[in-house]
């Protein structure tokens, strides 16, 4: 017997072999910076706590390590994310351990090494941490929630505050959190109201301690702001071109923000549902069933249960508020409206795995039911499959699942009728269907994801472009001079701040342009030395310090 366990027992090492195949697939990817990416960057490794934009002090905290790499900063942020995504796929495994066997929580831990949140380990931005911590946070009011002492609640509230010194969208959960302690505390107390406030108010005060505990403590007054200095203008784009880039549609000059935000809204949210159902439609059908049961009954929540109704609260919140924020963006004047940021609930990811094995528990006898479930389902799959490729950028850092598989509008509509099969397959057999969905369409699906995200992702990062060769041979001639007097010029975001993230100075200025464009006097008043990328010329008195292929630095005399 105690062989057998110890042999049993050495499976847990699958799933990390398997997460270090995953990271060593995008180890050589190289950045596709985007602003918030730079943004990240420059405040972590060169800004105090008091000037950083976003109040993300406990990622800027760790990844400030990586200045003590020096110009191999990138391969030491690497390997910080390496960590945080296995103590991911630790976690995974501990939640999933908590309702199945042993070997199947290592299951749902390779499958959660194999899935897509693999892919923001080669990015200098908080998602892996993120992921983690959030991961840490469901974990945690699993645990707590079975106890009986009410101040336990606190440590949700805890964790979750945490999180959002690490990403401040993690306050976007704070209802979630707050009502699934409210609902499991009024189940357990024979409906009483009192404890069940307690309960909500105290995950409440727990957030509170350390988002802004936290944050006055690392950044004094600037640390009590929700999202530090999130909304403003800092890093804004300069010029003609930057204008053309938060255009929605042909027509947005003359639209209201009010219509924008409206029409935004209602898209986003139609396509972040569809996405959801696409990814996880059976299982989320049963968390919305389960919460609705457990609304009705008088009955305590039992543990299975509240793994559902929490991951149904989380869900519905991000799918809405994430739909929110990128109308309001696009109404602010930058342009989201082709943009389907899923990174931002992505952690779930793994929970949707334990939920998908957890079916054949919920069995729904009713035939007309699972119609109407799995009818939704394929038509939102169908819909979405079809939609998205060409509506949506497909940006690796919106998403880590979507750009791969959506790539290929007919691929991606092969996966919407592969999903869709399987539900009309469990319309007919529940039984068979609910094994069918956890323990093969599911994980395929993702594991599907991953490879084919991996794949372009490597196809355009793989190798080195003539951006990243400015931004590297630049970099030894501009270490002494402040960002605030550098400027880079180019055609798109990619480029220009990518040449950013490489330099590695806060507050470098950019300016986007046209090809052949002649760049004078006036635009770089406030510059001593600015990078021309591309055919750029430049209309003022220069010396020319360095240029190479596709690149030139020059110093603004004066």
């Amino acid at each position: 017997m105690v062989a057998k366990l110890r042999a049993e027992h050495g499976l847990i090492f699958i799933p990390f072999v398997l997460a270090l195949w995953s990271i060593s697939r995008v180890w050589t990817v190289l950045p596709s910076i985007m602003q918030d990416e730079y943004i990240y960057t420059s405040q972590a490794k060169n800004l105090p706590f008091a000037e950083q934009f976003y109040s993300n002090y406990l990622f800027s905290l760790i990844m400030g390590i990586t200045n003590s790499c020096g110009d191999e900063f990138y391969g030491c942020t690497k390997t910080i994310n390496s960590f945080f995504f296995m103590g991911t796929v630790l976690l995974t495994f501990l939640i999933a351990l908590r309702f199945l066997t042993f070997r199947w929580s290592v299951f749902v831990a390779s499958v959660t090494a194999l899935s897509p949140i693999a892919i923001p380990v080669s990015y200098f931005m908080p998602e892996t941490m993120y992921f983690s911590m959030m991961t840490l946070t469901i974990w945690l009011t699993l645990v707590v929630s079975k106890r009986d002492t009410w101040l336990l609640w606190v440590v949700s509230g805890l964790s979750l505050g945490a999180t959002a010194l690490v990403k401040p969208h993690a306050v976007f959960m704070l209802p979630a959190f707050v009502i699934f302690a409210f609902i499991y505390a009024y189940k357990k107390a024979d409906s009483n109201w009192l404890k069940a406030f307690t309960a909500g108010a105290t995950v409440a005060v727990g957030f509170l301690i350390t988002k802004f505990g936290l944050g006055f403590a690392f950044a004094g007054t600037e640390g009590l702001k929700l999202f530090g200095g999130y909304g403003t203008p800092v890093g804004a784009l300069t010029g003609a071109a930057a204008a053309e880039d938060v255009v929605v549609g042909t027509d947005s000059v003359a639209r209201s923000g009010l219509e924008v935000l409206l029409t935004v809204a209602s898209t986003h949210f139609l396509a972040h549902a569809s996405a959801m159902l696409l990814l996880a439609g059976i299982p989320l059908f049963l968390a919305l069933r389960v919460s609705y049961s457990v609304v009705k009954t008088k009955q305590p929540i039992g543990e299975v249960s509240a793994l559902f109704i929490l991951v149904a609260l989380i869900t519905v919140s991000m799918v809405g508020v994430v739909a929110l924020f990128e109308a309001y963006v696009t109404a602010s004047g930058d342009d989201h409206s082709d943009r389907l940021i899923l990174r931002y609930y992505e952690f779930l990811i793994p929970q949707f795995v334990v939920m998908g094995l957890l079916l054949p528990r919920f069995t729904d006898s009713k035939r007309l039911f699972r119609i109407i479930q799995g009818s939704i389902v394929v038509a939102a799959s169908m819909f979405f499959t079809i939609y998205y490729p060409p509506t949506f950028d497909k940006q690796y850092s919106d998403s880590s699942t979507l750009p791969g598989i959506g790539d290929s509008q007919a691929f991606f509509v092969f996966v919407g009728i592969f999903v869709s099969c399987a539900v009309i397959f469990w319309i007919v057999n529940p039984e068979r269907g609910n094994l069918a969905i956890g323990r093969f369409i599911m994980p395929s699906a993702l594991i599907l994801a991953l490879v084919m995200s991996q794949n372009k992702l490597i196809e355009i990062n793989g190798t080195p472009a003539y951006f990243d060769q400015a931004g590297w041979g630049t970099r030894e001639y501009l270490e002494e001079v402040p960002g605030d007097r550098i400027m880079v010029v180019g055609q798109t975001r990619t480029e220009v701040f990518t040449v950013k993230f490489w330099i590695d100075e806060a507050n470098i200025k950019d300016l986007l342009v046209v090809e052949g464009s002649v760049i004078a006097a006036d635009n770089v008043s406030e510059s001593d030395y600015v990078v021309t990328l591309g055919n750029i010329g430049v209309d003022f008195a220069h010396e020319v310090v360095t240029e190479g292929e596709g690149y030139k630095l020059v110093k603004v005399l004066r």
